[in-house]
């Protein structure tokens, strides 16, 4: 059973099993650059505020090289990977064989139902999550000195193509694929809907699953205009909105929002002769008469301390869900294939 589900779906593996051996050889080529540009601008080993200054100018010289493009292409594959996973390996798995019906002969010898989905979705699954585990562990591995200097490995779109939960997206892409094509029972119907489910995921988690799972902070700071800011304002009603970035280097600001004394979103109505285009003083003006308006900055944060923790809880919740689909596969193709 192994060898024949293996040689079933050994096409698309290679295939992708080759976009994964060309990320990481660009990887593995650059590495001595990535290190040794960190080392040239005083990254390695700085100490203090000296990190900073050292750190933006890493980024820089790093900007034209080409590790720079394999660190984007890496990423942008650790995100393709689980479509490609549920898509061409998943979902034609099971749905082909249904499709054309050749699943009759396998079930009139030995082998029976459960065994049968159950070796297809153990090699699949197994070798998805070597396969991310092996490109997200080594792109960790790679970029620790680029995620030290921008302290961005919190920011969602990096989040997911670091550590472990790449391997948990991947798993899920294949079970997704597997339970489809068994349901639909079609071979491009359960792609199309393998890869609207998969892509739905990837872009509801950072903004519903990830936040639940890691409990972000909130904190109400007082505003005092003497630093950086930014402003848009309808000069006709007056509507105004105040941008702060808050300073939360190496965290996950997930909202910041300027409130007013009464908690609420503070919207204006500005004073056009203090603020906008009729305004005498200039800026400094608005800025005086924005400090007077006791406003404040509330933000919803994640601590980058979080990091490994939340990693675990999102791997957990995307191994917990590929179970319970693999468990329904099975009752599936027990119960209801006839």
């Amino acid at each position: 059973m192994i060898w024949m589900t293996w040689r079933q779906f050994r096409t698309p593996t290679l295939a992708t099993g080759g976009l994964l051996l060309v990320v990481l050889g660009g990887l593995t080529l650059t590495w001595a650059e990535v290190t040794e540009l960190a080392k040239q601008t005083g990254y390695t080993g700085c100490q203090g505020d000296a990190c900073l200054a050292a750190g933006e100018a890493f980024l820089q010289a790093l900007q034209p090289k080409w590790a720079n493009e394999f660190h984007i292409a890496a990423i942008a594959a650790l995100y393709l990977l689980p479509a490609l996973v549920g898509i061409f390996w998943g979902a034609p798995l099971v749905a082909r064989e249904l499709e054309s019906g050749t699943y009759r002969m396998v079930f009139s010898q030995s082998v029976s139902r459960v065994r049968w989905l159950l070796v297809k979705l153990a090699v699949g699954a197994g070798a998805a999550a070597l396969g991310a585990g092996l490109l997200s562990l080594v792109l960790t591995e790679w970029a620790q000195p680029i995620d030290g200097a921008s302290a961005d490995r919190m920011n969602p779109l990096v989040f997911a193509a670091r550590g472990i939960v790449a391997i948990g997206y991947a798993t899920l892409a294949f079970v997704v694929g597997v339970f489809t094509g068994l349901v639909l029972r079609r071979t491009l119907a359960a792609m199309a809907v393998t890869l609207l489910v998969v892509v739905g995921l990837q872009i509801a988690a950072p903004f519903v699953v990830r936040p639940w799972l890691a409990q972000p902070v909130t904190t109400v700071t007082r505003l005092t205009f003497d630093g950086d800011f930014g402003i848009s304002m309808n000069p006709d009603t007056g509507h105004m909105t105040v941008h702060v970035e808050p300073e939360r280097r190496g965290d996950w600001v997930v909202s910041s929002t300027t409130i007013t004394s009464t908690g609420a979103e503070f919207s204006g109505p500005a004073d056009v002769t203090q603020c906008g285009p009729r305004a005498s003083g200039g800026r400094e003006t608005c800025q005086r008469w924005l400090g007077q308006q006791n406003l404040s900055l509330k933000v919803t944060y994640v601590s980058g301390s979080k990091f490994w923790g939340l990693q675990w809880r999102e791997f957990g919740v995307l191994f917990a869900v590929a179970v319970v689909l693999s468990l329904l596969s099975l009752w599936w193709v027990r119960r209801r294939l006839v």
